[in-house]
């Protein structure tokens, strides 16, 4: 085969290659929208152990919370952040309360939410099913939050993992389940799980913080049954 001849057939295979596109990296930011204006409804309802003396109070209760973004603004890392109002009230007929001002923000390659003092790394992106992260960089783990009196290690054993994502759910057909507590021991519980809508954000949360000095008397108990102090809280989208 004469030289030339081949070198035009050795070019003809190369261009006949199809250009294989570089995947996409999905970062999912549909999972943690925000947007002035965004108003969210949820409702809690919550059960909380108070020792008294000998014997511990059991109270349950459900609040209505509804959230406004309202306005953004520069934090002192000139990062933005949204500012977010929560009102609460106790049943359908009485008035919105405000009762906290709190502050939501979404980086590339994060999502954050500031309430109560306390900065708490929600995601990071891209998210990806088994991904983890330390939602406490900004937060010492030691902190305590008083509950009926009691100081309660809230973030004790703390750690972020990605359980599931695009899994349907109840209504939604695209959610992100996040397990961002799973500590326990004898005395010791700390558990938590929230769910996230495509394009609509937080649905469903449920945390448990509990503590009890009931050992050989209550082996075999379930938390609920022998917990002398923290609470159970279970926060639901309407």
């Amino acid at each position: 085969m004469r030289p030339l001849l081949l070198l035009l057939l050795t070019f003809g295979l190369f261009a006949c290659k199809e250009e294989v596109a570089a995947p996409v990296l999905q970062y999912r930011y549909e999972y943690f929208p925000l947007a002035i204006g965004q108003e969210r409804l949820f409702i809690v309802d919550s059960i909380l152990f108070d020792p008294l003396g000998n014997r511990v109070q059991i109270d349950s209760s459900k609040t209505f919370i509804r959230e406004l973004v309202v306005d953004t603004f520069r934090n002192a890392s000139k990062a933005l952040e949204y500012r977010i109002e929560r009102y609460e009230r106790r049943n359908n007929t009485t008035p919105w309360v405000l009762k906290k001002v709190l502050s939501e923000s979404r980086s590339f390659d994060q999502a954050q939410r500031f309430e109560d003092n306390f900065r708490l790394l929600k995601m990071t992106f891209p998210l990806k099913q088994g991904q983890s992260w330390n939602p406490l960089i900004y937060v010492d783990p030691l902190s305590k939050v008083e509950v009926k009196g009691e100081p309660l290690e809230l973030f004790k054993g703390w750690e972020t993992q990605v359980k599931s994502i695009d899994q349907s759910w109840n209504q939604y057909p695209n959610t992100l389940e996040i397990q961002f507590s799973n500590y326990e021991n004898a005395i010791e519980l700390r558990r938590g799980t929230e769910r996230y809508a495509a394009n609509l954000g937080l649905v469903y949360r449920e945390l448990s913080v509990l503590n009890t000095q009931c050992l050989s008397a209550c082996q075999g108990q379930p938390w609920e049954k022998k917990a002398q102090s923290g609470f159970i809280l279970k926060m639901r989208r309407i």
